[in-house]
């Protein structure tokens, strides 16, 4: 399991590492049932104490993406896929209540909101399709 750590980040390092195991369980490279390392083997792998670790993991059991079992060790819960979706979506829901909050503060009304969001999302999609057919591009160039 690859995970890397910033210690220099703003973000805290219990932060990093939950992210990064609900985003590997999320994009399918870890899937239901697959054994987390132990807490004393990913706090040396990533040289951190021992307690963050065991720290994300008991949360991310309380969330339903990890289960831990008796002796044998931590593991990728049945549905973590679908449970990290939904955190994911928490997540999000906090944040856009967190923009429009400062928009309001800002004297803007619900359309003006919805114009801005509308126009990032545009951004957005445009972008990742230019990069989806760069990419598309560089394979065909590669193989010809």
């Amino acid at each position: 399991m690859l995970i890397r750590i910033e210690k220099g980040s703003a973000v805290p390092i219990s932060s990093q590492i939950a992210e990064q195991i609900a985003t590997l369980c999320a994009s399918g490279k870890l899937t239901s049932g697959d054994r987390l390392p132990s807490v004393r083997e990913l706090a040396r792998e990533l040289a951190v104490n021992q307690n963050t670790i065991l720290r994300v993991y008991e949360r991310m059991v309380r969330e339903g993406l990890l289960e831990m079992r008796h002796g044998q060790g931590t593991f990728v819960a049945e549905d973590a896929a679908g449970a990290t979706r939904a955190a994911h979506r928490k997540r999000l829901t906090e944040e856009l209540r967190q923009v429009a909050r400062q928009g309001v503060a800002l004297g803007l009304d619900a359309d003006d909101l919805h114009e801005l969001l509308s126009a990032a999302l545009e951004q957005v999609l445009r972008l990742s399709q230019s990069k989806v057919e760069a990419k598309s591009k560089t394979k065909v160039e590669v193989t010809k």
